[in-house]
């Protein structure tokens, strides 16, 4: 079984290739890539998480034919169990704040971070514009080749 090599682009006479079709052309592969991972990364996860789910609702159903049987052997007070409830409310209340905290830190982060991509690409094209002056410039004072 041979493996191909890839293909080199060949640059004819016409065409010139710039050092910004290089390094956009190699960032667009890289940034493609990562965007055609995206989906099965989700999807793992997704599938991840349904699987825990599963797991813990088998492990729940078990646990509650196996405590009704053994609770009411040993006589447990209801109220013991009622206390136990409500301080599980508690902590579960508190988990579910703290995701939604969690939810809110995220959120604002990838706002943070969108905003400055946002205040680089205006700094960039700022300095972009900056430079084509100043080779246009260079560029006039530079004589012709014959």
């Amino acid at each position: 079984m041979s493996i191909s090599k890839p293909q080199e682009k060949i640059v004819d006479a016409k065409h010139h290739l710039s050092v910004c079709d290089v390094m956009r052309d190699n960032t667009n592969e890289v940034i493609m890539k990562i965007e055609g991972l995206l989906p099965s990364y989700i999807e793992s996860f997704a599938d991840m998480q349904a699987e825990g789910l599963r797991i813990t609702r088998d492990f729940f159903g078990t646990c509650y034919i196996a405590e009704k049987e053994l609770l009411e052997k040993m006589g447990v007070d209801q109220k013991a169990i009622e206390s136990f409830d409500k301080y599980s409310k508690v902590i579960t209340k508190t988990t579910v704040s703290e995701i939604d905290m969690i939810n809110n830190f995220q959120r604002t982060w990838v706002e943070n971070i969108m905003s400055s991509m946002k205040s680089y690409d205006d700094y960039v094209k700022v300095m972009i514009s900056s430079y084509a002056k100043m080779l246009e410039y260079t560029s006039a004072l530079i004589p012709k080749r014959t």
